[in-house]
């Protein structure tokens, strides 16, 4: 049985860089509201957050979240519940 890996970055891997994102605002205390109110510093101030979690994700996460997505939401729950749903 041969595995295709996914290649797609996924929901999953959204949610939890959403999540990084909100305990790391929470953390510092960033006031969101300021950034969103100063057109000129909501810019850098998103694209180095981003920079930052994308680093942690390759650095730290991505095999975690690799391994957990292909072998156990994949191998194990997909391919158990899709059966269950009819093909066209």
């Amino acid at each position: 049985m041969a595995h295709q890996k996914n290649t797609n970055g996924g929901f999953i891997h959204l949610i939890i860089l959403f999540a990084i994102f909100c305990v790391i605002i929470w953390y510092f205390k960033i006031d969101v509201r300021g950034f969103i109110d100063s057109h000129a510093g909501i810019r850098n101030a998103l694209i180095g957050m981003i920079d930052f979690l994308k680093g942690i994700w390759k650095t730290y996460l991505e095999g975690a979240g690799t391994f957990i997505w292909n072998n156990i939401i994949i191998d194990i729950i997909w391919k158990n519940i899709a059966p269950l749903f009819p093909s066209k």
